[in-house]
């Protein structure tokens, strides 16, 4: 018989390496009409704080010719919420459900794992240092090795089960962020949290995006950059917002 159990670490094994995405699938509950989540290794919920969040204003979410750019920001009800209300729902299910938690200061990733290390069904937590869609926290956190190994650090102080650190790709060398956190207690490493891009609106000639950048899911290869955009001559055609030579009206060349 084929064996597909996948350790995560030393602490925690899985019965096989279908897992989702954390902030796709929302807390597993939303498609258990679908699929039996029980079939799966593992499901990762949504981004989990300290304190409820709205997330960002919208437009919060672009489609993109070949997939999108979402800017969401982490809007949920909090971690007491969680504990109260979706884990006694979810803590059924014979599946390794793996909380991501954020937080804007270290502070905050320390409390919330805390909570959460109490959870006896909750083998394992999604340390998010790297969420291009969040103005404070993630990303400050996440670029740097210094950065990323404080919050590391903190959390491994107080949470005695498995961590996995999602890292960001908007840096320079991943591999040094990843032996940082590594050396500061890591079970795992979750590679990677989206690409930051960016999508122009040439006709009102700004962003589509509330917060001008966001994250890309699936990357569509048009004129996607921090810098508004490398420009690559497509039309966008049937689209309400146009990319590439059509970025010029926002200060690309």
């Amino acid at each position: 018989m084929l064996k597909t159990q996948v350790h995560i670490g030393s602490r925690t094994a899985i019965k096989n390496p279908v897992m989702t995405a954390s902030g796709t699938f929302g807390y597993g509950l939303e498609y258990g009409d679908f699929i039996d989540l029980n079939r799966l290794g593992g499901v990762l919920v949504k981004g989990t704080t300290l304190h409820p969040r709205q997330g960002n204003p919208y437009p919060r979410m672009a489609e993109t010719p070949s997939g999108m750019l979402n800017a969401v920001g982490l809007q949920n009800k909090g971690v007491d919420y969680f504990c109260e209300h979706i884990y006694p729902a979810i803590s059924s299910y014979d599946t390794a459900m793996i909380v991501n938690v954020s937080g804007s200061q270290v502070e905050d990733y320390i409390e919330t794992a805390e909570k959460i290390n109490a959870l006896e069904r909750i083998p394992a937590i999604e340390l998010n240092i790297s969420c291009p869609n969040v103005k404070e926290g993630g990303m400050a956190f996440g670029v740097t090795c210094a950065g990323a190994a404080s919050v590391v650090r903190a959390v491994r102080a107080v949470y005695d089960k498995t961590l996995i650190v999602k890292l960001s790709p908007n840096v320079t060398d991943i591999t040094e962020i990843a032996r940082a956190v590594e050396a500061e207690g890591a079970d795992s490493i979750s590679m990677i949290n989206t690409l930051l891009g960016m999508a122009i609106d040439a006709e009102k000639r700004r962003p589509v995006l509330s917060t001008i950048t966001g994250g890309t899911l699936w990357s569509s290869g048009e004129a996607h950059s921090s810098a508004y955009g490398l420009a690559d001559g497509s039309d966008g055609e049937g689209s309400h917002y146009r990319y590439g030579g059509h970025c010029l009206g926002y200060g690309c060349d």
